[in-house]
């Protein structure tokens, strides 16, 4: 048995829509969702819905700004902004009472695993599952989404990515039509210990029932013995 609670964030004058998904018996584990752009949390709370209920973890799944119900021009956000979207979120879902602030992981796709990877210059979480994860130059950070550029092995995210603590799964869609495997190579080469899943078949978009169900699997077990046990909820 879940929850869901439909919560609006402030973000740099922006207004997000997210949804806390709450178990019946918190473990104090967190996962925060993270869309990829010109997408929504929609399909998120689906998989928040089943991590809450098969982990005990409390889960939020965020629309960006200028994505699905929150606010803002997206084709006049820069990344940057989007950022600030993903660290109002994280500290939303690490606030939330039941949530051990130190066994917070991000799950997030294409561009949101961008952002999520530039997060952790800012927080820590505990876990990061990166889904056809995007990677972009430099300067595209502070430019309008439209002129974003696509970057390599030699992008300050892959860095970051490299001086990231944390356990990281990178999933890899194998007819991924959108983030080449060029892209997932320079993510998995950031760390010797990069874990790395292919879902067979898959697009980016994950349009499939069968591949959205194995996505939901792979993150259940990347994700299954972060919530402890049952009731270790915070005080």
């Amino acid at each position: 048995m879940v929850r869901r609670r439909e919560v609006r964030l402030t973000s740099d004058g922006r207004v997000l829509a997210a949804t806390v998904v709450t178990p019946q018996e918190p473990t104090g584990a967190g996962a925060l969702f993270v869309h990829g752009l010109g997408s929504d949390r929609g399909t998120n709370v689906e998989r928040a819905e089943a991590v809450a209920r098969r982990l005990g973890a409390t889960c939020l799944a965020v629309d960006l700004g200028g994505h699905g119900g929150s606010s803002g021009r997206l084709s006049a956000l820069t990344p940057r902004q989007n950022l600030t979207d993903v660290l109002t979120a994280y500290d939303a879902l690490a606030a939330e009472r039941q949530v051990d602030p130190a066994r917070v992981a991000v799950c997030a796709a294409s561009y949101g695993a961008f952002l999520s990877v530039l997060l952790t210059q800012l927080r820590r979480p505990a876990r990061l599952l990166l889904r056809a994860p995007a990677l972009y130059t430099d300067d595209s950070l502070d430019s309008p989404l439209a002129r974003r550029v696509p970057g390599g092995a030699d992008a300050g995210a892959v860095r970051v990515l490299a001086g990231y603590p944390g356990q990281v799964l990178v999933v890899e869609s194998e007819h991924d039509e959108v983030v080449p495997p060029s892209t997932v190579r320079a993510w998995c080469a950031a760390r010797p210990d990069v874990e790395h899943v292919v879902l067979p078949g898959a697009a980016h978009a994950l349009t499939d029932p069968a591949w959205r169900a194995a996505y939901t699997d792979v993150l259940l077990s990347f994700l299954g013995d972060l919530g402890g046990h049952a009731g270790d909820t915070p005080t």
